[in-house]
């Protein structure tokens, strides 16, 4: 199956996305915010990435903009629940020019492996 970066810096959302993900038979990699995700994004390869928007050292925007100053053509789904000062659909605004796709939290299971079905390749 694919290999997926995820990126996020809630523990809970990490395990939970990343436990979801493992069932279904990919192989996921975890980071706990964006600097960390930029580091693994330029180091391996990844058929898909999957990151939070509003996170601490390097919030998705920036790591998404970085992505593609650097000319990575790996897909990358965003990934966002807002916080006290901006709803999730607000945060995901910006992230959809940059992104091929969006997702709001929370969502099902279901939900996101019918995005990482459409945006992996089949034989990945």
């Amino acid at each position: 199956m694919a290999s997926i970066l995820l990126i996020d810096d809630m523990k809970g959302v990490r395990e939970t996305v990343g436990m979801v993900l493992s069932s279904a038979g990919h192989h996921v990699t975890a980071a706990a915010d964006g600097a960390d995700g930029l580091k693994l994004a330029s180091q391996g390869r990844f058929d898909l990435i999957i990151t939070d928007v509003l996170m601490p050292h390097a919030d998705g925007i920036e790591m998404l903009m970085a992505l593609k100053s650097h000319g990575v053509k790996t897909p990358i789904l965003a990934m966002s629940g807002g916080s006290a000062l901006i709803e999730g659909r607000d945060a995901l605004s910006i992230a959809r020019a940059h992104a091929t796709e969006t997702i709001v939290k929370p969502f099902s299971r279901f939900e996101i492996l019918e995005i990482v079905d459409r945006l992996v390749p089949a034989n990945a």
